[in-house]
């Protein structure tokens, strides 16, 4: 069992243990069984309680340390118990984390009281850009939000697509809501989703509840007091056996039913500015950013899965949607297979290629160059207790449809498009199963 480093307001550490086990949903199971331990140094991780300047590096022991300022998701979902020891062991340098709200971890990040930035508020990571904190952002990894509640569902939201329509109708409800009220990027995702509605929650509204608090708190409160809240997904699939009271309402079973763009939830790594401030291991964070977005560690970040199998982080690096991850391969089919498929963009064009004028259900008819789905799914060999597909695309947007439905059309593309990309055409479907930059075909 990793041990963790408690940094308090007051900058006094202590040493707490750390775990935490994904779990999947919507039923609640046996902990997922923890990653072998190795003879890395041991990662540290924080509680929400942001330190003073200085005193971050000040309570450090000598030896090779890191220090990485996170959002609380990242270590209440077990992730980076899961992935930390790879670095610390390759690197030989001990990661200390400090996990907090996004909006806390950029403030320690722009007094330079960290090395590396993992947030999700991308607005924010823009500014910190901006402002010379640090020389780049990349893409690192994603998942969505979630709106959950108590099974009852006093505000009916249950069937809405939309987190708009749901905190909407919680409003007019005056159901009770917990907020995590601590400026993360969680946080940050709610007030936009109350802005667009046009309402600003306040302490005078009796319905809702700022908790400044972590996500796990806020979902272990929300459960306590039959209340909603919005989570992401990671942290909500890893705690769903200590929520018995809560179920997602908005948002589906998993992220490929998500229809809504505003609870899809991307992840920043951002390195601090050495030549900004004194004291930054510099050498260290670009390792752990070159680390962090190799195939290799995307790959694991992919592998971090709840027992049903669903992931609670997908890999986004540049690195890993180039192709890399699977061999320059343009396309794979994987899941309820018995052939996983690698292809090409070359092998592609050498199957059997059709050229169809097919209807897009916004933009009209138009021609389309391709390989029929079917032939792709005959190569793949799905296996019989298959039911569907799940479209998955280079910047993180996910589709599903029917297997039966797919079987039924004899006309359903993947298709060449710019840029040497792929795209599905789906004639007779919805416009969300037209799916460009297509590089994933999961069968479930």
């Amino acid at each position: 069992m990793k041990k963790f480093l408690l940094i308090a307001l007051l900058a006094v550490v202590a040493i707490a243990s750390f775990a935490c086990a994904p779990a999947p949903a919507p039923t609640p199971v046996p902990p997922t069984a923890a990653p072998k331990a190795t003879d890395a140094p041991k990662p540290t991780v924080a509680t929400t309680a942001a330190p003073t300047p200085t005193s971050i590096r000040a309570a450090l022991t000598s030896g090779c340390h890191l220090i990485l300022s996170t959002t609380t998701s990242t270590a209440d979902s077990g992730l980076l118990k899961f992935i930390l020891p790879d670095f610390e062991k390759k690197s030989n340098c001990k990661v200390d984390v400090i996990a907090v709200g996004t909006g806390q971890a950029m403030q320690i990040g722009q007094r330079g009281d960290a090395d590396v930035l993992l947030v999700h508020d991308r607005a924010r990571e823009d500014q910190f850009v901006k402002d010379g904190n640090t020389k780049e952002r990349f893409d690192v990894m994603y998942n969505d939000f979630v709106a959950v509640g108590p099974k009852n569902d006093p505000a009916k939201i249950t069937g809405m697509t939309m987190g708009a329509d749901a905190l909407k109708a919680i409003a007019n409800a005056k159901a009770a809501f917990m907020s995590r009220g601590d400026g993360s990027g969680t946080h940050a995702a709610e007030m936009r989703i109350w802005a667009s509605i046009g309402i600003t929650p306040t302490k005078d509204l009796q319905w809702y509840n700022s908790l400044g608090q972590g996500m796990g708190e806020t979902l272990l409160s929300s459960n306590e007091k039959g209340a909603y809240t919005i989570a992401d997904r990671g942290t909500w699939l890893s705690m769903t056996s200590k929520l018995p009271n809560l179920v997602v309402l908005v948002g589906g079973n998993d992220i490929s039913q998500n229809k809504d763009k505003a609870l899809f939830n991307p992840y920043g790594l951002m390195a601090v500015n050495p030549d900004k401030f004194k004291g930054i291991n510099a050498e260290k964070a670009n390792e752990f950013v070159k680390w962090m977005l190799s195939v290799e560690t995307q790959k694991m970040i992919g592998s971090f899965k709840d027992l049903t199998g669903q992931i609670l982080f997908y890999p986004n690096s540049k690195e890993y949607k180039s192709g890399a991850s699977t061999g320059n391969a343009a396309l794979t089919m994987i899941g309820a297979v018995d052939k996983e498929q690698k292809l090409t963009l070359a092998a592609l064009k050498g199957m059997s290629v059709v050229k169809l004028n097919l209807e897009h259900p916004k933009s009209g008819k138009q021609d389309y160059e391709g390989v029929r789905l079917n032939a792709l799914l005959d190569l793949a060999q799905i296996k019989a207790t298959a039911t569907k597909l799940v479209f998955t695309a280079g910047d993180g947007f996910m589709a599903e449809v029917t297997l039966a439905d797919a079987r039924k059309c004899a006309d359903c593309l993947v298709v060449f498009a710019a840029n040497d990309t792929l795209t599905t055409a789906m004639p007779n479907m919805a416009s969300s199963a037209w799916v460009k930059n297509l590089i994933k075909i999961e069968i479930k």
